[in-house]
């Protein structure tokens, strides 16, 4: 019997890419893509989270603080955050423990490596 599927939130304001991710990451993981801060916070707390892929310019908030209170939270800080975008950011991404920076574009085979990669480095996650 295959393991269950972990379950990846794709937090992108943008659709095409966040289809274009979707399609890629459903081949490995259950999705959940978002467009907004809001709808990711709604998300995460519906259910057990196993990774997140996340374009800063989606945040409504100041731009780092959803990323600052998931690392700042003992449920979420273990949840491994890969940062997808477009503005070179990569040290403030580390501070606030992003597992990886990627620049666009992104394929979207790399991006599932990076994840699969990621999401086994930190298990057990949160709900797990």
């Amino acid at each position: 019997m295959a393991a269950p599927k972990r379950t990846v939130l794709i937090l992108d304001n943008d659709e095409v890419t966040r289809e274009l991710y979707r399609r890629e990451l459903e081949r490995r993981f259950d999705v959940v893509a978002v467009n907004n801060e809001q709808e990711a916070w709604s998300a995460i707390l519906a259910g057990a989270v196993d990774g997140i892929v996340l374009e800063p310019a989606a945040l409504e908030d100041e731009e780092w603080a959803f990323v600052a209170r998931l690392h700042t939270s003992e449920t979420y800080r273990r949840v491994p955050i890969v940062v997808c975008s477009t503005m070179d950011a990569r040290r403030r991404g580390a501070e606030l423990g992003a597992v990886a920076y990627l620049i666009k574009p992104v394929t979207p085979q790399l991006l599932s490596r990076t994840l699969q990669s990621a999401i086994q480095d930190t298990s057990p996650i949160a709900g797990n």
